[in-house]
């Protein structure tokens, strides 16, 4: 819970102060001047103190009076009461003197406060500040002070608050921890580095896909190294103010070579080390400010800043290249997407404290999950977790992971969804086609399981546990189109016309063959040639000022290559249905019967036909 500002505290105090100077006195009623002047006549008053007019009188004892309220003179018996004595010279009281004596009242008048008055003065417009002030702090997130809005925001880790991850929870990602763990012995041992005359890197970049784990293994530095961590996002540099970021980040540097040696992490550091000077009409001058003052103060004047600066970003291309020199960010670690034996050691450390069944495949988990980032792993073993408690389990098993590797690249269930029987049939047509082609083709990925159960926006699926390579050969890509082709091809043979279902099919076929034309020079008017360029993205503008790469005429024999790798490969999977119709047939019964049936199902159905697997297709192209 946050402090209540002294100040604040202070003008309420005040208002108060004033509500209450300025009304009556506890259990004191008002009255007239003339039922004043009556009770006086009466000698029933005993006490009189004026002050500023307002006379507060003390009577015998309690008397009847007419008591002034909203509602107009109510009699009432009090022991006192305040009245406004006359003072303008219109209505003039020279007797009333005479009468307080005559009578024996004893009287005094009281000079008013001058400290009163002032503060009663001022405390409008000190109320208007305190109002202004507050609004301010609250929009800058609650600072304790306007004097911090240009200070540093990050997080300091030191010996009190010490991280507690290790590099021996990082799985994987082997080169990158070495890396790192260079970067923290200079900063406990600086002596060995320095005899023989290397110099401290002064940063070090990295860089992967999202979830591959820069954050983690950046934790893993403050936990193992014996230094001050300072730990910052790039986006809390911005504010609406130019000049912010500039100033947050000198206080940030300043203070970390006070508590030198130290490592500073600026995660996403992309938001602000974009190039300087890209897109229309210039850049963010809050942001270039920002920008040209980490510039200066990882590589300026001063040599001698034993900090070592970590940063974090999935968007290397957009960084400016005056970051990305020797001297600044000396390094660049890339952390890419886990491999199998990777993605089996990350699954293991997710389901250290998780109670698992006996069968439990972790191999099996790693190989269905390939191209999963470890956020991405650790996902499944939640999810798997959360269908085990859904069924009121106390072990997780093969099954729960499954399905939450079902939910995690299909969606939920759409149990409501109605599907009429010919539109069923037409599916399980369309799963059948991707499935038995993928059996009889060489090289294919390991189909595992077919289903016609409608999941998210997806109507059926084939899944498969892709193997792993680095290079892929044109035959293996035409491989590829063939079998993501095969569910358009098997709805025209067997169901005389075709459906919308294969449109993520197509988008999938020609990013393929394109790539295939563009990048991979595999088409037969630009063999061994590169078409795509290597322009910037769209939002940097960097491309718009450039002339085109190929002509008009160049675009159209793209097209025509792309057109022609397709066309063939669909004729293939045509054909490869057709051939393979008994297996078809008897899928497509088995899937519409069971919804899910496994690889094994389609490829004992293949091996029925007694045909072995179609040869690699010896293209001229």
């Amino acid at each position: 819970m946050k402090r209540l500002n002294p100040w604040l505290i202070v003008l309420f105090v005040l208002a108060l102060f004033l509500m209450f100077s300025q009304a009556p006195l506890s259990g004191r009623a008002t009255v007239n001047y003339n039922e004043f002047k009556n009770l006086l006549d009466q000698g029933v008053i005993k006490t009189l103190v004026v002050r500023e007019s307002i006379g507060t009188v003390t009577l015998d004892a309690p008397s009847q009076v007419n008591v002034n309220t909203p509602q107009g003179p109510q009699p009432r018996e009090v022991p006192g009461f305040t009245v406004r004595l006359p003072g303008s010279l219109a209505t003039p009281d020279s007797g009333l003197i005479g009468e307080l004596e005559a009578q024996n009242v004893n009287y005094r008048f009281e000079a008013p406060s001058q400290w009163l008055n002032i503060i009663l003065s001022l405390l409008p417009i000190l109320l208007l500040f305190g109002m202004m002030y507050f609004f301010f702090m609250r929009a800058q997130g609650g600072q304790s002070g306007v004097m911090q809005f240009g200070q540093s925001k990050a997080k300091k880790y030191g010996k009190e608050n010490r991280v507690q991850t290790k590099f021996t929870d990082v799985a994987g990602h082997e080169e990158a921890k070495r890396e790192l763990i260079e970067v923290v012995d200079f900063l406990k041992n600086p002596g060995k580095y320095h005899q023989i005359g290397a110099e401290i890197p002064k940063g070090v970049l990295l860089v992967g896909p999202p979830g591959t784990g820069k954050t983690l293994l950046a934790r893993a530095v403050a936990g193992e190294a014996d230094v001050p961590f300072f730990s910052v996002s790039a986006s809390e540099f911005m504010e609406m103010f130019v000049g912010v970021g500039a100033s947050r980040v000198r206080t940030l540097f300043e203070d970390a070579r006070k508590s030198a040696p130290a490592i500073m992490f600026i995660d996403e550091i992309d938001s602000i080390g974009r190039k300087r000077g890209a897109g229309i009409g210039g850049g963010h001058d809050e942001r270039e400010q920002t920008l040209n003052q980490i510039l200066s103060e990882m590589d300026g004047f001063d040599k001698t800043s034993n900090v070592i600066v970590l940063g974090a970003t999935n968007r290397p291309d957009v960084l400016d290249s005056a970051l990305l020199r020797p001297g600044r960010f000396d390094r660049q670690v890339t952390i890419d997407l886990p491999t199998l034996k990777e993605r089996e050691a990350i699954l293991k450390v997710h389901l250290r404290n998780k109670p698992m069944a006996p069968g439990v495949d972790v191999p099996e988990i790693a190989k269905s999950t390939p191209y999963f980032s470890g956020a991405d792993l650790k996902n499944v073993t939640n999810e798997a977790a959360l269908e085990a408690a859904r069924l009121s389990k106390t072990q997780i098993d093969m099954s729960d992971f499954y399905r939450a590797l079902d939910k995690i690249t299909l969606g939920l269930e759409n149990g409501s969804l109605n599907v009429s029987p010919e539109e069923r049939k037409a599916i399980a047509y369309h799963e059948a086609g991707h499935a038995v082609t993928s059996a009889v083709i060489p090289g294919s990925d390991k189909l595992q399981k077919v289903s016609i159960i409608p999941r998210g926006r997806a109507l059926g699926a084939a899944f498969y546990l892709p193997e792993e390579q680095v290079l892929m050969s044109k035959e293996r890509l035409e491989n590829q189109l063939v079998v993501a082709l095969g569910g358009r091809a098997a709805e025209e043979v067997f169901m005389g016309n075709v459906t919308s279902g294969a449109a993520d099919d197509f988008r999938k076929a020609t990013n393929i063959a394109r790539k295939m034309v563009l990048e991979w020079g595999m088409g037969e008017n630009f063999k061994n040639m590169a078409l795509s360029t290597e322009s910037g993205p769209v939002f940097l503008g960097e491309d718009m000022g450039r002339p085109k790469a190929f002509s008009e005429h160049t675009s159209q024999l793209v097209d025509e290559d792309v057109k022609r790798i397709l066309n063939r490969a669909y004729e293939r999977a045509r054909q490869l249905v057709s051939d393979y119709t008994p297996a078809m047939h008897e899928v497509v019964e088995a899937l519409l019967s069971q919804e899910l049936i496994t690889g094994d199902v389609v490829r004992a159905a293949v091996a029925k036909m007694g045909g072995s697997p179609e040869p690699m297709p010896q293209t001229t192209a």
